[in-house]
């Protein structure tokens, strides 16, 4: 009976250590031609990878970084460009108009 486990044991951490091996193969970085291309100069900005431009589905509404509500704002859709925005039916922010306060 002692066989058995132990033998069930060997076959449950050979599995194991199968799995990590596998997975630490895949995840581990691999050189790309992207990533072997001449590094930038100090002086050079990299190019933004990340969408600019946030937009909120449920107002359907887009929000540019020069927004005052850029920063807190949490998009639930995002374009590279206005254009992209547009193009998918979203229309630029627009500052409220301030109404003011009637005295009753």
């Amino acid at each position: 009976m002692f066989g058995f486990f132990f033998q069930m044991f060997l076959l449950c951490a050979g599995a194991f250590l199968a799995g990590v091996v596998l997975t630490w193969l895949t995840m581990r970085a691999r050189p790309t031609p992207e990533s072997e291309a001449a590094p930038l100069s100090i002086m050079e900005e990299p190019t933004p990878v990340a969408p600019a431009i946030k937009a909120n589905s449920r107002t359907m509404m887009f929000h540019t970084p020069e927004s005052p509500y850029y920063k807190r704002m949490k998009g639930d859709a995002f374009f590279h460009s206005p254009e992209d925005a547009r193009r998918a039916g979203y229309t630029m922010w627009t500052p409220r108009p301030r109404v003011p306060a009637t005295a009753s």
